[in-house]
């Protein structure tokens, strides 16, 4: 993708993206996944009413939803068909899917949802103040909202190389990811009218977990860039970084190790706000 906004290139490389590229497959089987999955369910599983995720992708969350009937909106045709195909299955609440723009959510009824989701979108969007702006439009008064993305700390990064999705054969070298810190957010927020119930950083654990791992993978991608050069050897580093990864999570958790190493640690790698509209 061109460094530039561009609407319609940005809809068709999402389109492609969702067609051709298993996220979830790939995302919620590595820790940081399976960390964010955790974080994001525990919302989801105490959200009541009307329930909205925009950005919903192939539907991993409104999958576990019960408490009502839920909307599922996203930019991309391609997933929400996915989404359809694996929620149409054993329900007792209704679900609808709405191809529509995280940055513009004034087509649904002011005041009409109860629950909100926006997880790992807003760095997507060149337009960030206008999803605060959206969730003060559709958050009915005491409503709750959940907004997650990457976090960051010195360099505030924004376009990124595809990098995997190459492997997928989906065009464009490189595509909008930026990230925020919470405070970020929560500015963003009062802006829009809406209140701070909490704000914070999650994905902690990746900081300890990853030490070794990622020196292993460093190096061997460096060998491989400067001599092998082989495609599978990079797949494979990759697999042994996450199980590796999960490992050294694993035994920090279950020994309480990682209480001790929690105190080095100042924050996480993703950053959250849960919001309210009085």
């Amino acid at each position: 993708m061109p460094t530039r906004i561009d609407e319609k290139q940005l809809k068709k490389f999402y389109e492609e993206v969702g067609e051709k590229y298993p996220e979830e497959e790939i995302v919620y089987h590595t820790l940081r996944g399976k960390l964010r999955k955790k974080f994001v369910l525990d919302f989801v599983r105490h959200a009541q009413g009307r329930f909205l995720d925009v950005g919903c992708n192939s539907g991993i969350y409104l999958r576990e939803y019960r408490n009502g009937d839920a909307v599922g909106v996203d930019l991309a045709h391609s997933v929400l068909l996915k989404a359809r195909k694996r929620l149409y299955r054993n329900r007792s609440n209704r679900v609808f899917f709405v191809v529509g723009s995280a940055e513009n959510l004034f087509f649904l009824k002011k005041d009409s949802v109860d629950s909100y989701l926006c997880s790992e979108v807003l760095e997507h969007v060149f337009h960030p103040q206008a999803i605060f702006d959206g969730i003060a439009h559709v958050l009915r008064p005491g409503g709750r909202a959940l907004v997650t993305t990457p976090n960051y700390r010195k360099n505030k990064p924004k376009w990124i190389q595809t990098g995997e999705l190459k492997n997928f054969q989906i065009d464009g070298d490189e595509y909008f990811h930026t990230a925020y810190r919470p405070e970020e957010m929560a500015a963003m927020a009062g802006k829009a009218g809406l209140s701070v119930l909490q704000q914070g950083t999650l994905e902690w654990e990746i900081k300890y977990a990853t030490k070794i791992p990622v020196l292993i993978l460093w190096s061997v991608r460096w060998l491989n860039r400067h001599f092998f050069k082989n495609p599978k050897i990079e797949s494979w580093n990759m697999t042994v970084f996450e199980k590796l990864s999960n490992l050294f999570y694993g035994i920090g958790h279950f020994t309480g190790l990682e209480k001790f190493l929690r105190l080095f640690i100042k924050e996480g790698v993703r950053s959250f706000v849960v919001l309210t509209k009085e």
